[in-house]
């Protein structure tokens, strides 16, 4: 449909709408087949190995954790030798793959580094049989996805929903998401409607969606520096509000021992070649990888010092006054995730999944380049390809790890690309919609006025990103 149709008053009904051209449907097709064959993947793993050994490993750490906040003391939550005994007995009845054996003692278990009230929480879970409920949590987790998707899609101009849904589906940090059983999901759905509500300015509602991230405070540090910095004060005043009730949730759940014992939880992360970097996609990791035998004090130090140079690249495209409406906003944001999964000491590749609402828009934006656009599929579809696909026969624990470090080792060249690829887009390549963008936000550093609500009666296709509301309501 002509957009100047809709604007000189054409009512649509009287006009048809276009119908879908065929290499979408073959585009969905093939988003379709990606998430499929993931799923064929998760049950020939189930079935070659059970549970919990690496089907729903993290989610056994929950129900463990969980269990263990249900019993007696509650404050024994981040203890990992009661957690072990419970995670040992899940692990003794619902896996059987050759690398655990229930007659060999050992450590199992590792720290869940969440807050007492995501114990409290879980604690349904455990009332169904544990097969049952991993089915229940990684459908939930699904569905979750799809409405990211949806979201995201909706968001973006001219995007195709059920592409975006099915390609976020079928990505490699989602998929890993639903492998192990983490709550990545979780937080990517927190982040993206926190960017909605930034891009609509809406600050405070922006607030208490990253409140959220809490549950998981280390992907929250640069958003939170930023927003002080930048001195968004009601965004601030909303982290504050949801960062007390989950305060008080904890302390009601489990009393105040077992919140003073939370920091225990981060034991297991503090050695430097400690919790299997190799899969992760920080400087930490990337250090190892080139020179593995560097010692423990000196790889921290260098780690610390290419953190300090990652943070300063990210001050500097932030450099001037805020301005949540301009066109730039989408790849500063992006950036500024890349750099929070780059920097941190402990970053999974389940952790990429936050990126996915700004990463959308600004690859999905008309003035971004196919090789952004490329970057940013191939880091999403090829890692999850090499993961789920090639496997030999058995099937064991051996085989999916190799997999895992191939499909990490690829996601982490892709992260470090496309952030060095971001940061010029927005350095370089783009100055004079910067310097645009700056001047707009330079006549009031306070919050941008909101963009005139869409009245989807004018058309039933995405509208055209300049009378869209940014948030989509």
């Amino acid at each position: 449909m002509k957009p100047s149709l809709v604007l000189s008053g054409v009512p649509s009904e009287s006009i048809p709408a276009d119908p879908t051209p065929r290499y979408l449907w073959l585009i969905r097709a093939l988003a379709l087949t990606l998430v499929v064959s993931a799923f064929l993947f998760f049950w020939r793993a189930y079935s070659a190995t059970g549970l919990f050994v690496n089907i729903g490993m993290d989610y056994g750490l929950y129900l463990a954790q969980a269990t263990v906040m249900g019993g007696d003391d509650s404050t024994k939550i981040y203890d990992k030798s009661v957690t072990n005994v419970e995670y040992r007995r899940l692990l003794d009845i619902y896996a059987h793959d050759p690398a655990y054996n229930p007659a060999t003692p050992g450590m199992w278990a590792s720290h869940v580094p969440y807050p007492p009230v995501f114990a409290w929480m879980m604690q349904p879970m455990t009332w169904l049989n544990p097969p049952m409920s991993v089915l229940v949590w990684g459908i939930a987790n699904a569905a979750l996805a799809l409405w990211i998707g949806w979201r995201v899609a909706r968001h973006c101009t001219g995007a195709d929903p059920p592409t975006v849904m099915l390609l976020f589906l079928g990505s490699y940090p989602v998929v890993l998401n639903l492998h192990v059983g983490q709550i990545q999901i979780i937080l990517a759905w927190v982040v993206t409607e926190c960017y909605l509500a930034l891009r609509a300015g809406r600050d405070v509602r922006a607030g208490l969606w990253l409140g959220c991230l809490l549950i998981k405070p280390h992907y929250g540090l640069l958003l939170g520096l930023l927003l002080l910095w930048k001195g968004r004060w009601k965004t601030v005043f909303g982290v504050v509000m949801t960062g007390s009730v989950l305060l008080g949730a904890s302390l009601w759940a489990g009393g105040l021992q077992t919140l003073l014992a939370y920091p225990r939880a981060f034991s297991d992360m503090v050695q430097f070649r400690g919790d299997s970097p190799i899969f992760m996609l920080n400087w930490r990791s990337l250090i190892l990888d080139w020179y593995p035998d560097i010692y423990w004090r000196s790889g921290i130090l260098l780690t610390i010092c290419l953190g300090l140079a990652t943070i300063a690249c990210v001050a500097w495209v932030w450099r001037g006054p805020w301005n949540a409406a301009s066109d730039t906003f989408p790849a500063k944001m992006l950036l500024t995730l890349l750099a929070t999964v780059m920097i941190l000491y402990h970053s999974h590749p389940y952790g990429a999944a936050i990126l996915v609402m700004p990463l959308a828009a600004m690859v999905l934006a008309p003035h971004t380049s196919r090789f952004a656009l490329g970057l940013a599929c191939a880091g999403s579809i090829l890692p999850a390809l090499v993961f789920t696909h090639g496997h030999g026969e058995p099937l064991s624990d051996w085989e999916l790890t190799f997999h895992l470090e191939l499909a990490s080792q690829m996601l982490k060249a892709f992260v470090m690309a496309l952030c060095a690829q971001t940061f010029l887009t927005v350095q370089f390549l783009t100055p004079a919609t910067a310097v645009a963008a700056q001047t707009r936000g330079s006549e009031d550093d306070g919050d941008p006025p909101l963009p005139p609500r869409f009245d989807t009666s004018q058309d039933d296709r995405p509208s055209p990103h300049d009378r869209r509301l940014a948030a989509n309501g």
